[in-house]
């Protein structure tokens, strides 16, 4: 009975290596290209204030807008849709090293 039991759990180990190995269980590290949607504002046709800012590692949209204007003046609501709006792409998808137009709220 040990044998058998010892057989199928080196079974299940190199089954687990074989599947983590060839499909893999982690996201890929290269981002998906964003897909682009019809009912999107394209961000020519918005007329908010914003100013344009380099994406560094540990950057949020939040941490941004509250490093620029020494807090948020408005919802976080607010602050992500007028993102969206002004790029056309959602917070969660900016990337190191690019630059995006950020809202500025007075």
């Amino acid at each position: 009975m040990k044998r058998i039991l010892l057989f199928f759990t080196i079974c299940f180990i190199l089954f687990i290596i074989y599947y983590d190995v060839s499909v893999g269980t982690l996201p890929t590290a290269v981002p998906a290209a964003p897909s682009k949607t019809t009912d999107s504002v394209p961000a020519a046709t918005v007329s908010l204030p914003f100013t344009e800012t380099t994406i560094v590692p540990g950057d949020t949209l939040l941490s941004i807008v509250e490093h620029k204007q020494g807090g948020i003046p408005v919802s976080i609501e607010q602050v992500v849709t007028d993102f969206e709006k002004l790029n056309g792409i959602k917070p969660e998808s900016m990337q190191i090293g690019k630059r995006y137009k950020i809202p500025v709220y007075k």
